[in-house]
């Protein structure tokens, strides 16, 4: 069966990236934003992989703190701690001959990184309270919706441990840059939860379709299933899409299409005062001028799109027309104010990264 579902020109453009990596055992690593599928890629690198009949091992690096990801990874000896009745297997063993998956991977811990390079550099480990290596063979395949070049500048992420995870990197596209898939999508979903929940040939109503094709999806393909399961189980469509026309309407102002907002004159009218205040007092050079000046007027509109996105710094970067690491520099280096409505009460698709940062 087909998991990665979809005939755009990105998802077969990533499709054709999977069967190109699938035979080649060097490292994955699934970028994409939170419920976009890396999962299903992951599943589907496995599967389509000569390591398809061995075992296929999850973890969730978000899931535990340290001590226990580690044991969980590595495993453990008898008597390494309390409680440690009996030796256990880590999933780097149980997965030896198959592949492990590192979901999360931007969240694993400096010091348990450390202990992650050594098995990528020499397919060996010692178990938590152990002295004796054990070798493993195993594809490592990670996932993440952080940056993770960015962790890495700031000292979140180890750069050695970056550049052996990122050797193949998979880009997973945000449902927004691949609505001509909705259709498939929603046909997959019926028939998923149809068999799921004994419902045949359900349809999905004009006006529900309507609005999901003009709905801006920050949950993704997740929110999407999720509101084709409530669709089945209520079996109306009037809650679903009052429900997502307040959000469209809350982030109204929030989000707009890049080159439709005017600034506040007042700001503007500000800066170009103190530019002149700075000229009738000090005539200064004109690169020197312009580069501050310049980087005042950044500072507002920046500050507006983060607004406008509710604090999501990649949404405020589509805004923007610039990379998300771009304004992540600018954010740092401009004294750039995240909106108070982060604190506040957001709305719930901010993501947890951002929130973060």
């Amino acid at each position: 069966m087909e998991l990665i579902v979809g005939k755009s020109p990105v998802i077969e453009r990533l499709k054709e990236l999977v069967n190109q990596v699938v035979d080649t055992d060097l490292n994955v690593l699934i970028c994409g934003e939170s419920g976009v599928g890396k999962d299903l890629v992951a599943q589907t690198l496995h599967y389509k992989s000569k390591r398809g009949k061995g075992r296929l091992v999850k973890v969730n690096c978000a899931a535990l703190p340290g001590e226990l990801l580690e044991s969980e990874l590595f495993g453990y000896e008898r008597g390494a701690f309390t409680g440690a009745v009996d030796a256990k297997k880590g999933k780097f063993e149980l997965a030896s001959g198959g592949t492990i998956f590192l979901d999360e991977i931007g969240d694993m811990s400096i010091a348990l990184q450390a202990k992650l390079l050594q098995v990528l550099q020499d397919g060996a480990f010692s178990r938590v309270g152990g002295v004796k290596d054990v070798s493993v063979d195993v594809w490592v395949i990670s996932a993440t919706n952080h940056d993770l070049e960015l962790d890495v500048q700031n000292g979140n992420f180890r750069e050695d441990l970056f550049y052996r995870l990122n050797i193949i990197k998979i880009i997973v596209p945000p449902l927004r840059d691949r609505k001509e898939d909705l259709p498939i999508l929603i046909t997959h979903f019926l028939e998923k939860h149809g068999r799921l929940l004994g419902k045949k040939n359900v349809s999905i109503p004009e006006e529900l379709l309507d609005i999901f094709k003009r709905y801006h999806w920050p949950g993704n393909v997740r929110e999407l299933e999720n509101y084709i399961r409530r669709f089945m189980v209520i079996g109306e469509a009037a809650p679903i899409i009052t429900e997502i026309s307040q959000r469209m309407a809350r982030s109204s102002e929030s989000f707009v299409e890049p080159g439709s907002w005017q600034p506040d004159d007042a700001l503007i009218d500000s800066v170009i005062a103190g530019c002149r205040t700075e000229v009738k007092e000090k005539f200064p050079p004109l690169k020197e001028i312009s580069k501050k000046y310049l980087a005042k007027i950044e500072k507002i509109v920046i500050e507006e799109a983060l607004k406008r996105a509710w604090g999501n710094r990649r949404e405020a970067a589509e805004l923007l027309q610039i990379s998300y690491k771009a304004l992540s520099y600018k954010i740092k280096n401009c004294g750039v104010e995240m909106p108070s409505d982060i604190e506040s009460g957001a709305p719930s698709h901010i993501s947890l990264s951002d929130k973060k940062r």
